[in-house]
């Protein structure tokens, strides 16, 4: 057992290493708060300005279907608000030596905690045997170290794309990949940024059906089922009239809009027209369901 001495030791060195992490969070406390709020801020005016071009420019399409622009106002007005569209995205993209830089609010009793802590951890170390001090083995969990290094990767390879967008804003092929980017990611903004660079590529390149494949898709992903369906609206004006993508997508958007009958007909569309598709296992499972719903009412009692 350690003697009087050595305790004493321990403990003076647990407060003197609380105080010397303590003091500097202590100070800092009022200025990274406000740094804070102001990072803040700026992020939600970004983000308004991101969605304001975003409604413009989807805006315009609606004109367009709506028969309020002719060829040459809407030509004009779908350049300008894709430009500003371009602008936006390049300007509320995340800043990774932003986010490293941006200091985070302190509170005076994390000193306290942070030195209790590192007492206890010191007395802990101190008496327990050597087996269980620090020579014992830490378990990593991989998976989640994986997960970061993902996201790590995916956020560098998006500020290498913003920088080649930023320099060449109507080059296909890198709209493309940063919306692939930005989709990989699977979080509400992301799919925002991803369906926004796909409106901006379909100004560059209109007949991309990839684009539109992509920008469907991220729609119904994110719920939105009116921009979901506007866009299957524009797919079909450059698809091929046997297009399977069709009816399987205006399959989906009946069956999420609870239109059992439109969705069970569009799945057997798509059925007919790709009855090798991968797509065809999930398509039958939901035109069961979407069945089912419909029947269900006659085998109630007084149906």
């Amino acid at each position: 057992m350690p003697d009087l001495g050595q305790w004493l030791l321990l403990i003076g060195i647990g407060l003197a290493a609380a105080a010397v992490i303590g003091w500097p969070l202590i100070r800092s406390r009022r200025g990274e708060s406000l740094a804070a709020l102001d990072a803040a801020a700026g992020a939600e005016a970004r983000a308004l300005r991101d969605r304001v071009a975003l409604d413009a420019l989807l805006d315009v399409e609606a004109d367009r279907r709506a028969g309020s622009l002719d060829d040459a106002a809407y030509q004009r007005e779908r350049s300008a608000a894709e430009e500003r569209a371009a602008q936006t995205l390049v300007e509320t993209a995340p800043d990774a030596a932003t986010l490293r830089a941006a200091p985070r609010p302190t509170h005076r009793r994390t000193s306290v905690w942070l030195g209790l802590g590192l007492a206890a951890a010191l007395l802990i170390g101190f008496a327990l045997p050597a087996p269980l001090g620090l020579a014992e083995r830490t378990a990593v969990n991989q998976s989640l170290a994986d997960e970061v290094a993902r996201e790590a990767a995916g956020q560098a390879q998006i500020q290498q794309l913003l920088g080649a967008l930023s320099a060449h804003p109507q080059d296909a092929k890198v709209l493309s990949d940063l919306a692939d980017a930005y989709l990989a990611g699977g979080s509400a903004d992301d799919l925002r940024r991803g369906a926004v660079a796909l409106q901006v590529l379909l100004g560059v390149d209109p007949k991309n059906r990839s684009a539109y494949r992509r920008l469907i898709t991220a729609y119904l992903s994110a719920g939105d089922l009116p921009d979901a369906e506007a866009a299957t609206d524009s797919y079909t004006g450059i698809a091929d009239p046997n297009e399977p993508d069709i009816p399987f997508f205006r399959g989906l958007i009946a069956f999420r809009l609870g239109d059992p009958a439109t969705s069970v007909r569009q799945f057997d569309r798509f059925l007919e027209l790709a009855p090798a598709d991968d797509r065809v296992p999930m398509v039958t499972s939901l035109r069961a369901d979407a069945a089912s719903q419909l029947t269900a009412p006659s085998q109630s009692p007084g149906g």
